[in-house]
């Protein structure tokens, strides 16, 4: 199941004390009112938008009858997600749960400020897929305690209990209890290299489960999680992590081929920038590791999004 346009409707992750170390406060709880107006404002030519109730707790059901009953999705941390919850979020009707797991170490999930175990997360999560509903996972990169294979190792685990994943490096947030850690040097956030690196390798091993990956970072404004002030901040970090994925491939297509050649590479339209690289950096690569003499791009139509091949030209051509 893929919805159409998505409303998202945010509900804050942790509405009381304590909260986890990862969070700001929790904003005001949207009201029935502004729920509806976000939903006409989100309906297009006659397509019902799909409610998307982003937060820690799970939607109330006031919350899904302002929403008009529509069938909706649902971001939940799986310590605020009772039996009863989750039988009522079915009977309502919903497509998508989303779980907020960060990680499946028991030990930094309790340092953080999270109360739920791993075993809890793979019994909510196949609970939820054997009453006929999408699971979907948010993992955290960079924790506190935490390492690259550490993340690798949650990639793995995640990728046998959902359908979707979300990569969410670690952002020290203004209002955070990570800030103390971060101002008294115990706490050292991923910088953007190292985050593109974890990600990449994350995406790698998700998708050869058959697993994708939905979106890769976070946009503090966007994502209305307050003001972040460390941590691998981009406004486009998948598209970094694609573009190293990118010259990945580049590296295979030119691999073998003959010094001093001309090479035109084909890909699709959608694919040129990244094929290019931050201002042609990844032709000039080429060029370099390869001896050759010359790399041009030409998109090619009805190319699949992610295949590139290479074609060796005249050398008056």
């Amino acid at each position: 199941m893929r919805p159409g346009r998505v409303a998202p409707i945010w509900l804050g992750c942790c509405p009381a004390p304590p909260r986890c170390m990862l969070c700001n406060p929790a904003p005001p709880r949207p009201s029935v009112k502004l729920i509806g107006a976000l939903l006409s404002r989100e309906d297009v030519e006659g397509q019902a938008a799909v409610p998307f109730f982003i937060g820690g707790p799970p939607p109330t059901q006031g919350q899904i009858e302002a929403a008009g009953h529509r069938p909706f999705m649902a971001r939940v941390r799986p310590d605020l997600l009772g039996t009863a919850e989750a039988e009522r979020l079915v009977r309502a009707g919903i497509l998508r749960v989303e779980l907020d797991v960060l990680t499946f170490d028991a030990l930094i999930l309790k340092q953080v400020g999270r109360s739920y175990t791993p075993q809890n997360v793979r019994q909510i999560a196949k609970w939820f897929r054997g009453h006929g509903v999408e699971v979907s996972m948010v993992l955290a990169v960079g924790l506190p305690g935490t390492h690259h294979f550490d993340a690798l190792r949650d990639a793995k685990l995640a990728s046998e209990l959902s359908d979707l994943i979300r990569l969410h490096p670690v952002l020290v947030l203004e209002e955070s209890g990570l800030r103390k850690m971060h101002l008294e040097g115990r706490y050292r956030p991923l910088d953007v290299s190292e985050a593109v690196t974890t990600c990449d390798a994350m995406m790698r091993l998700l998708e050869s489960e058959g697993v994708e990956v939905i979106r890769v970072g976070q946009n503090p404004i966007n994502d209305q999680i307050g003001r972040a002030l460390a941590g691998p901040l981009h406004p486009a970090l998948r598209e970094l992590v694609e573009s190293k994925r990118m010259l990945r491939r580049l590296h295979d297509v030119c691999e073998g081929l003959e010094r001093g050649e001309i090479v035109r590479l084909r890909c699709a339209k959608e694919d040129e920038g990244r094929v290019r690289g931050p201002s042609n950096a990844h032709l000039r690569e080429m060029r370099a590791e390869y001896g050759l003499k010359d790399v041009r791009v030409e998109p090619l139509f009805g190319q699949a999004r992610g295949q590139i091949y290479a074609e060796v030209l005249d050398h008056d051509g």
